[in-house]
């Protein structure tokens, strides 16, 4: 699993998002979650994927260019 942590300028906003048009991904059409609307202009997605070039060919290019790619896992908390 990984943990994808996409970030982008304020006024890259309207391209990070129109750069999925067209794109196909299963991430289309997928909830995830974001600090847009709040002014942080940051995305976030956990996908499972072999590897970080998997994980990151998931996304279009303008925004796999911009973002970091972790490798996780699910831990409990004693």
């Amino acid at each position: 699993m990984f943990l994808m942590t996409h970030r982008h300028s304020p006024e890259d906003c309207g391209v990070a998002f129109a750069a999925w048009r067209g794109f196909e991904s299963p991430l289309r059409r997928r909830q995830t979650i974001a600090s847009c609307m709040k002014g942080g202009h940051a995305l976030w997605w956990t996908v499972d994927a072999r590897d970080a070039e998997e994980a990151l060919a998931q996304l279009p290019p303008f925004v796999a260019d911009r973002t970091e790619v972790v490798e996780v896992r699910e831990v409990s908390i004693p």
